[in-house]
Parts: structure tokens; sequence; C-alpha cells
């Protein structure tokens, strides 16, 4: 420690500790050099410490002077995720239920897929967005997750899984909430997964999944974000997709396309398009033939998903031919187009499913919050 870090011990603070996790690498070490008169070099200790060691007991960090370490135990808090539940699929995936500040539980995913685990995370306690197909639009909104509530998932599920010999390639927010509905605690938790002093994950690895919210994707585009970017598009004509999913009435498909179009994509990137396939609704021939008029030019991918029926909205999932006549058709037009075949869907983990409690609001409060979002 450093005669000036010396000097700079402080008396415990009558305010709470602050949240070590809802730190960005930058900000926290602003935090400690204007707090604590600590050189810049300790906010890379506590990062690699706290994310590639995953030691959250400063006592530990003996590569810090104890004094120093002392310190920042009486100001600096390393809050644990509460796992309320963990339940396992008979495919091998795993959902985590935590309960977070206020006593409400948000679902974690840890996907199994062939070769690779992906973890799907939330990024808000209910949502606004009141698609009809999903159960977490049924929810209404809570509020939005703080970047801290956001990455204690992350370290909550790496550490379990030790339990089981495995660990994510891939981090996907699609899992509870709108993600660019809650752009502040989405993108500084993108921040902290990225930071080659942190988790270091590369960005072609995390995908942040939209509805549409185009002020928020365009807002996304302006920053110094980089991460992949999942558009649900989910129909063919804004008349279907107003129906399904009422933020089409605030921004319609063309805008949305138009919004994709110009969004800043590196060498060999490509916006991915969800496609939530619902039988009689959104899947004819007709639908088929428009998809790739209607994206035509575009760099994007196309990801189809079967709807899963048991999430219990009154939905059927399309015969799974259909569903691979539309990949092998959409495949022939140039389109790249695969299928995503959900899992964990016997535990209420599958796209769609996630849920934990169900006011199902009147769909006008639901978008008023909507609404307030993005104005």
């Amino acid at each position: 420690m450093n005669p000036r870090e010396a000097e700079a011990l402080v008396e415990p603070s009558a305010a709470a500790p602050l949240d070590f996790y809802d730190y960005p690498y930058a900000e926290l070490t602003k935090l400690l050099v204007d707090r604590f008169d600590a050189t810049p070099y300790r906010a890379t200790q506590l990062f690699e410490w706290a994310y590639r060691q995953g030691v959250s007991d400063l006592s530990a960090m003996t590569n810090i002077s104890r004094e120093l370490r002392e310190t920042l135990a009486l100001n600096l808090a390393f809050p644990k995720a509460k796992i309320h539940e963990r339940q396992i699929s008979q495919d091998g995936t795993r959902k985590y239920v935590f309960e977070v500040e206020d006593g409400a539980l948000v679902e974690s995913v840890m996907i199994k897929q062939p070769n690779r685990m992906t973890l799907c995370v939330s990024s808000q306690v209910g949502c606004a967005m009141a698609c009809a197909f999903c159960r977490t639009g049924t929810m209404g909104l809570k509020r939005n997750l703080s970047t801290s509530e956001i990455i204690r998932q992350v370290v909550a599920v790496i550490e379990d899984a030790k339990n089981f010999g495995d660990s994510f390639q891939n981090i996907v927010f699609m899992g509870m909430g709108e993600p660019l509905h809650n752009f502040n605690g989405v993108t500084r938790a993108v921040k902290i997964l990225t930071d080659p002093h942190g988790f270091g994950m590369s960005p072609r690895k995390i995908t942040v999944s939209s509805v549409g919210l185009v002020p928020a994707i365009k807002k996304l585009a302006a920053s110094d974000v980089e991460v992949s970017l999942a558009v649900s598009l989910n129909a063919t004509t804004d008349e279907i997709r107003s129906t399904i999913m009422p933020i089409n009435d605030r921004f319609p498909i063309a805008e949305l396309l138009q919004t994709i179009r110009e969004f800043p994509l590196g060498p060999r990137k490509s916006v991915r398009i969800e496609y939530v396939m619902l039988h009689g609704i959104n899947d004819s021939l007709e639908d088929l033939k428009r998809l790739p008029k209607i994206l035509r030019g575009l760099r994007v991918k196309v990801n189809l998903i079967p709807y899963n029926e048991n999430a219990g909205l009154g939905f059927k999932m399309p015969p799974k031919e259909w569903v691979h006549t539309w990949q092998r058709s959409l495949n022939a037009t140039g389109l790249q187009a695969t299928i995503r075949w959900s899992k964990g869907a016997d535990i209420k983990a599958a796209c769609g499913q996630l849920a934990t409690t169900s006011v199902r609001a009147p769909r006008a409060a639901l978008m008023q919050v909507a609404e307030a979002a993005v104005s």
C-alpha cells in the first residue's frame, strides 16, 4: 500500500456499503481514486479477484494491503444472489429462481445445447411489453433489475455450475423482461461481462434481444457498447404483429426494419431475427413468401422458434415438418435460417415460459408503461 492510500483510511460510513457489482471498470476506478485515494490499479486487482477467480472475500485478496482491504470492507459490499429454487430438466437444462432485493423472484436458465451451454439472464421483474405468446408479459412490469442484480445471476450460476462440471460459453439477455427497456442496467452489465479485467467475454458471445424498441436500438447503435443484437419480429404484416405484439402499434414493421438496416455491424456480423412460429397465426404460406421479401437487403439471420404450447396461452406449435419446410424455403431464397427447438419445457424454462407471478395486466396499462419508457 502506498503512502497516499495509507492516508486515505476512513472510518466506517454511516451509509450502506456500496455494491461492487454495480460498477463497470471505469466507474470503479474513479470511485477508488476519488473516494479512497487509491491507485487505479486497485480496480484491476478487485476485478480480477471477483470476476476471474470468483473471490468476494476482501480478506482473501492478498495482493492488496491489509489496511486498504479493511477500509474497503467497511465501504464496499459483494452481495450474493439468493437461489430460491433450482430445477433440472430431463434434457439437462437448469432453471434458477433468484430472490432479488425486495423479495421478488426472477429466473435464469442454463440451456443445454450440443457441445455447449448458454446462460439466459433476466433484466426486469416482469415485463411491460405484453406480447401475447409470452408468460412474462402476463406479469406486468414491477421494476428494472439493477446492474448488480443482473451480474449476480451470472456469478451465482458460475459458482453452482461447478457442481455439474460445466460452464456457459454464451450469454443471452432473453429471460424475464425487455432488455432495452432497462437500457442502463443492461449496458452497464455488458461492460462488466466484456471487460478484459473482468469476465473478458467476447461481445460476439453476448446477445441482447428486443421486441423492437426503436429508440433504444438506435441508442444502443450510438453507444460504445458492443454486443450482438436479436430482434423479435414474429410476423410479416402490421395487422398480425400488432395483435400479438402491442409494441408494433408504436413502432411498425417498416420503421423497425429501417432501424435494423441502419444498425452498425462489424465484418461477418448480422442481426438475428427471431420468429416465434404460432400455428395458424403467423406461419401461413403467404407469411413464408413475404418474410424473405421484407428482409431483402438486410444483414440478418433468421431464427425460427416453434411455440411452446405448455406456456398455456392458447397458441399452437406448427407441425414439425412445416417448421422444416419454412427453414428449407427460407434458405433457398438466400436467407440463413436455423430452427431453435427450445430446451427445458418440462420445467417451464423454455422460450416464452418464464414467469414467477401472473396478473394479466390490461393491455392499455402495460403499453402506458412502455410508452413512458421510449418517449
